[in-house]
């Protein structure tokens, strides 16, 4: 029997997953796994929602709770840390005081200043954990999913000798994504990616030793394509290769998109502030499944993900040898990176643990796009390790973003802020160097008050939002193939003037009544669970006074069509999370009821919708 530790066990849905994901393996059937979290609301959450699992699953594992991280490392064979210190409130703060210098975000979680601050205020939990792990657990191995994925390995490996690697989805992910574009079954198809976390490359794609990468050009082309991916396909373009991290990721990594202005963040579908959402709906999301943890409700569908996790435990018990995508250190995998870099490669797994395959070098526009970030990473762990502050400025200013929107005085104050935000929760910054601070003093940030700011923006912006809508679904569509275009049983029922029959059944299936929640989201996910690759509808009635032109703004997750009083008047195919302004149309409005309709196309990932009409100024 094995015993498992997640560190972090407060990610429920996480946590959830991956219980599931071991549970499904036949040998760990009966495993040990122990949940640790330092949050006791968030912990019993987990522990019941994976009992329920593990009951879905007609497995007994044993299964136990605890808030004491060395108890429950104590034997482990392998540790699952999901820890993300500091959580909203932390994040918050990687956003807000650098958008008072006029930079702004998507995600800020892996680069930058919002992935620096992060590793560094990771830094003392983690490098607290290997060293725990030497004492409790020395022949275990760590599973890090935690982000920044680079960062927090280079702090892994720096301070411990513990077998280790850093695990993400992106590389298998995107692949299937791709070979949706093509039509192929990814199980026929045979590639080869490398570079560094979030920022590998696919470096060849081949079917039959037919090279795939033509097609993928030839595909670009198709608008509706294209526009699921914008910033991935454009970066395509320019370097020949397809990157593996998403578009809202990428946006933020390089200088060509974010710095130039409203209209190309608009062009390139770029939400800003993504992440921020992403958070106010994660704390949405575990109240409700805090109610049904506590409540009789099974859980009805268990499905395997993707994650790499169990497939590792597998390998390395069995000893039947798997091939994954880990993080580990350079040591030559990639030739034209530097040793001690952390890089993502194809990686064996059996026994005697994890090894890289070879992969030799890299195109230079490739290792080009990395190596700014490569060389963040290295300031990072001696800035953690060495106590280096100037290291924290420099992390900053070669960051491609920062660079292209700040001058090098602003990056040093902005950083001072930062530290003085952040408090005893980072590493001691303060060897002597002649490199020179900002010379100002700034208070501990109150992270209350910015998440009291936060949420009262919140509100205002989503006073005009539609809240309540019937919604039918969901349709299944063709994976990699599902576009707004994609034909559902509804679609020959589109009235004219918009009227629609919310009693009939369409396809077997029923209208239903929702509520849309914060930002106007209306969550898809929460009404029909996870989906991937499927349609869903919407329809909402509006009442106008009178007669009138109004801007409305909408929404997706992913792609949109619009209807108006039975008129088409908005569609955007494209592959995004929600931003609740993310399109602007303007519209005639009627007097009287006015009907609304729209259609989603749901790819990968979450998926939902939402609206917004001003009210009459009199």
């Amino acid at each position: 029997m094995i015993t498992v530790a997640m560190i972090g066990a407060g990610s429920v849905v996480f946590s959830k997953n991956l219980t599931g994901d071991i549970l499904s393996v036949p040998e760990f059937k009966d495993a040990r796994i122990v949940y640790m979290d330092i949050d006791k609301e968030r912990l019993d959450t987990a522990v019941a929602l994976c009992r329920k699992q593990a009951a879905a699953m007609g497995c007994t594992p044993t299964i136990v709770g605890t808030m004491d991280r060395r108890e429950a490392l104590q034997g482990a064979d392998f540790v699952i840390n999901m820890v993300q210190i500091g959580g909203f409130d932390s994040t918050l703060v990687d956003f807000e005081i650098p958008r008072k210098f006029g930079l702004e975000f998507t995600i800020a979680d892996t680069t930058g200043p919002g992935g620096l601050f992060r590793a560094l205020r990771t830094f003392p939990m983690l490098s607290g954990l290997v060293r725990d792990m030497e004492q409790l657990c020395p022949r275990g191995i760590l599973l890090n999913y935690s982000n920044p994925m680079s960062m927090n390995m280079q702090t892994v490996f720096r301070t411990s000798g513990i077998r280790a690697v850093g695990l993400c989805h992106s590389v298998q992910g995107t692949f299937n994504q791709l070979m949706g574009y093509l039509g192929e079954d990814p199980a026929q198809v045979a590639f080869t990616c490398a570079g560094i976390n979030h920022m590998a490359f696919y470096l060849a794609m081949e079917k039959g030793g037919v090279d795939l990468y033509p097609r993928l050009f030839a595909a670009m082309e198709d608008a509706k394509i294209y526009g699921t991916n914008k910033v991935r396909f454009e970066l395509m373009r320019r370097l020949g290769r397809f990157i593996t991290e998403s578009s809202e990721h990428n946006a933020e990594y390089n200088p060509w998109f974010i710095p130039h202005g409203r209209e190309m963040v608009a062009r390139y579908d770029v939400p800003m502030d993504e992440y921020l959402r992403r958070c106010d709906g994660i704390v949405d999301e575990f109240e409700r499944l805090k109610v049904f943890a506590a409540g009789p409700e099974p859980i009805k569908d268990v499905c395997k993900t993707h994650e790499y996790a169990s497939q590792i435990m597998q390998a390395v018990v069995t000893g039947a040898p798997a091939v994954i995508y880990g993080n580990l250190v350079n040591g030559g995998t990639i030739s034209n990176l530097p040793r001690t870099a952390i890089v993502e490669a194809p990686t064996l797994v059996d026994r005697t643990g994890l090894h890289h395959a070879q992969v030799g070098e890299l195109p230079p526009q490739l290792v080009a796009y990395m190596m700014p970030h490569v060389s963040q990473h290295e300031l990072f762990i001696r800035a953690a390790q060495e106590g280096r502050r100037d290291h924290v400025y420099q992390a900053c200013m070669f960051d491609p973003l920062a660079g292209a929107t700040l001058r090098t005085d602003q990056i040093v104050e902005m950083c001072d802020e930062m530290i003085a935000a952040y408090g005893d929760e980072l590493p001691e910054l303060k060897a002597k160097t002649l490199v020179p601070t900002s010379g100002k003093r700034f208070p501990k940030v109150d992270a209350r008050v910015l998440r009291a700011s936060w949420d009262k923006v919140q509100a205002s912006a989503g006073s005009h939002h539609i809240k309540d809508w019937q919604v039918l679904g969901a349709f299944p569509g063709k994976a990699g193939q599902t576009t707004i275009a994609t034909r559902t049983p509804f679609d020959a029922l589109v009235a004219k003037d918009g009227t629609i029959d919310l009693k009939a059944s369409v396809g077997g299936v029923k209208w239903k009544a929702v509520k849309a929640g914060k930002h106007g989201f209306v969550d898809l996910a929460g009404v029909y669970g996870p989906q991937n690759w499927c349609v869903c509808w919407g329809y909402a009635e509006v009442e106008s006074v009178h007669a009138r032109e109004v801007v409305v703004s909408c929404g997706s997750d992913d792609g949109i069509k619009l209807w108006l009083n039975g008129k088409v008047v908005h569609e955007h195919e494209t592959g995004r999370g929600y931003s609740p302004e993310a399109d602007k149309v303007t519209v005639q409005l009627k007097a009287g009821v006015n009907r609304i309709l729209v259609k989603i196309s749901q790819h990968t990932g979450g998926y939902g919708f939402g609206v917004s009409i001003p009210p009459a100024n009199f």
